[in-house]
């Protein structure tokens, strides 16, 4: 059982969620949804064939959420030799985005970016950061400044290969990190009690995605899958990721504040509606926060949404770069 959920562990502090934004930030060329699909299709024969007939179907989308939805349900549909056919190319997409977001991990070049070291600033003991962004950019940077590591950082999904414990490694601040739309790090067919376990998820470790903890270590699973959960209305969680989704969601009800980074909150996204409904309706108060240069355009969704949660937003409208320093102020002003 995670330890992270019993009653006995400390109160969060503040809870954050991180969009895209956060990764573009630093990364420009970092892809939205919408830049998805030219993606997956590049050197990608057999999921360009399926997506283009969707494509067709659909007034020629290029919504990679309505693509890859069709796609999941004709997987359901009982054909057998159709549907391992079609269970091979989401598998293909599900690889071709893990490898594709590796290229925006961590590197320390990228500390000549100022704010980033201001960023790391924001968090504190017993903060909970949920993203969905796949990429380890963020895992990398807390990781460099030793104020995280993935010992039991990211709550139940930790390395659990023999011989490559990282038990020696301490989580400085009990910083929770909950990837719940997985990450292009991690790996299925991890080794349960010294059985392969199909449905179990485990940790890549070494120096290029963590630059401290991963320092001459290079281990990870051995004939895995990466595990992403690729942008579809169809969605399955694996139980190690369904126990984080709830762990974020006892963290949103305890939290003083959630701060709302670079996420647009597309309505489909009902896990996250289900967190700002966390956070709202519960006995303490507490603010939003939205950093985002559309954030007046969030604050009017989660208006629509939650009649009643205007006094509880504060906005800053504005790219993350540039309101780091704004942010913490105002992180410090509500916990007066």
């Amino acid at each position: 059982m995670n330890k992270n959920l019993n009653n006995s562990e400390p109160p969060v502090n503040n809870s954050f969620l991180l969009g895209a934004g956060f990764t573009k930030a630093v990364f420009p060329d970092a892809p939205l949804n919408r830049d998805l699909l030219p993606l997956m299709c590049k050197n990608a024969p057999s999921i360009t064939t399926t997506l283009k007939n969707y494509y067709k179907e659909h007034n020629k989308t290029t919504d990679i959420e309505i693509l890859l939805t069709r796609l999941d349900l004709e997987i359901t549909f009982p054909k057998a030799k159709k549907q391992t056919a079609l269970q091979t190319v989401r598998r293909a997409v599900e690889e071709k985005l893990a490898e594709s977001f590796q290229r925006f991990r961590f590197e320390e070049k990228l500390i000549e970016n100022p704010w980033l070291k201001s960023f790391v600033r924001l968090f504190n003991e017993n903060d909970a950061i949920i993203t969905v962004n796949y990429d380890c950019l963020l895992d990398g940077l807390l990781d460099y400044y030793k104020i995280w590591c993935p010992s039991t950082g990211y709550g139940d999904v930790k390395v659990e290969v023999p011989g490559t414990s990282l038990d020696s490694l301490q989580n400085p601040k009990n910083i929770l990190i909950y990837k719940i739309h997985g990450s292009e790090n991690f790996q299925t067919c991890g080794i349960n009690d010294g059985r392969i376990d199909s449905r179990h998820i485990s940790l890549v470790v070494n120096e290029e995605i963590y630059p401290n903890s991963g320092k001459n270590r290079n281990f990870g699973v051995v004939q895995g899958q990466s595990y992403i959960i690729a942008p579809s209305f169809v969605k399955t969680f694996y139980p190690q990721i369904e126990r984080m989704m709830i762990g974020a969601l006892q963290a949103a009800k305890k939290a003083k504040n959630f701060v709302i980074i670079g996420c647009g909150l597309r309505p489909e996204d009902s896990f996250l509606w289900l967190l700002l409904t966390a956070f709202l309706y519960r006995s303490e108060n507490g603010k939003i926060i939205i950093v985002d240069p559309d954030a007046e355009r969030i604050k009017d969704k989660i208006c629509e949404h939650y009649s009643d949660s205007n006094k509880h937003i504060t906005t800053i409208c504005r790219n993350l770069e540039c309101s780091v320093d704004e942010l913490i102020s105002k992180l410090q002003d509500t916990c007066l």
